[in-house]
């Protein structure tokens, strides 16, 4: 089962264009304290490989304007060219450093390639001149999840609602955030704000879902998870944690149907297996588990072991019957 933590690393390439998008337009006069010496020279040496790739650069590259730099870098970072993107941006910050935009979208690259540390300097760096622009806030935020500083990943989180209180990427990342720090029925109740913000969001459907699950309420389960299969049928995780529900409520039937979606037949057998194992239909279990030996005989080393062990609670059964 796939952790909200890691649901919410996934999201992060999605949420790229999103972050970056806001930009332009809240862009304005105020600029961004520029690097000191001491921390341009922590950078450089943070980032080795900058001279490495300067080198490799033609010299009328090196010459070219800032405009074009970061047109290049841009196009790049719109094909998730993040190390030729980031290339282009630092050229043009070296000599324009209080483009606070642009490091800005260091920060996120920086964010989304999992260096944290340089994210984390690069959007506070912005946050010093820009305190009122909510997109840092919120990469920000982010950073401070994949950290796992999960009451600063809120407050981030919460400093954008309260400007802007319909963001429903915000109020997802609050809601998985809290549910990540334990808080789970706050992170439930900002899930289902996101959800109600943008009722497309599959993510956002399938991590409520998975909540409900692990709080072992498969009504409540079934309902957000049946939505999101609906919106995307095709959605393993969606089947997946649907069949979950499903056969948590004993509904067999459908929980194979939806663990054959999620994945191949031989997983779904052995899935539906652990079920029935666990309802003391051990026949049944052992029916499952033999049949996704047969389906992939070769490695299925899973299938194998549940079987042995239904077997067992089959042979104890019918001794003591």
């Amino acid at each position: 089962m796939m952790k909200p933590r890691r649901l919410l690393l996934v999201c992060l390439v999605l949420v790229l264009p999103f972050l970056l998008a806001h930009c332009s337009r809240n862009q304005s006069a105020s600029p961004v304290r520029g690097l000191k010496p001491k921390e341009a020279a922590a950078l450089a040496e943070k980032y080795d490989s900058w001279d490495k790739r300067q080198a490799k650069k033609p010299a009328d590259m090196k010459q070219m304007p800032a405009e074009r730099l970061e047109q290049l870098g841009d196009l790049a970072l719109n094909h998730q060219d993040y190390e030729t993107a980031l290339v282009n941006y630092l050229q043009i910050l070296k000599n324009l450093p209080d483009r606070y935009d642009l490091r800005y979208k260091v920060g996120v690259i920086f964010l989304v390639t999992g260096q944290y540390e340089a994210a984390r300097r690069e959007l506070a760096a912005v946050l010093v001149s820009r305190p009122d622009m909510i997109d840092a806030h919120e990469a920000l935020g982010l950073v401070c999840f994949q950290e796992k500083q999960y009451s600063q990943a809120i407050a981030e989180f919460q400093t954008v609602l309260a400007k802007e209180p319909k963001r429903a990427k915000t109020r997802h990342h609050l809601g998985v955030a809290l549910l990540e720090s334990g808080q789970t029925q706050q992170g439930l109740r900002e899930l289902k704000a996101a959800a109600e913000l943008d009722p497309r969001e599959v993510t956002t459907l399938v991590i409520l879902g998975q909540a409900y699950l692990k709080a072992k309420d498969y009504t409540n389960a079934l309902t957000w998870l049946k939505r999101a299969q609906t919106l995307a049928p095709e959605n393993k995780k969606a089947n997946q944690h649907l069949g979950e529900a499903l056969a948590a409520l004993k509904r067999y039937p459908e929980a194979m149907e939806a663990f054959q979606k999620a994945g191949d037949q031989a997983q779904a057998f052995n899935n539906i297996g652990v079920y029935y194992f666990m309802d003391g239909r051990y026949e049944d279990a052992a029916k499952c588990f033999q049949k996704a030996i047969e389906l992939r005989p070769t490695y299925y080393e899973e299938a194998r072991t549940n079987l042995q062990r239904a077997l067992e609670k089959l042979q104890q059964t019918q001794d003591n019957g």
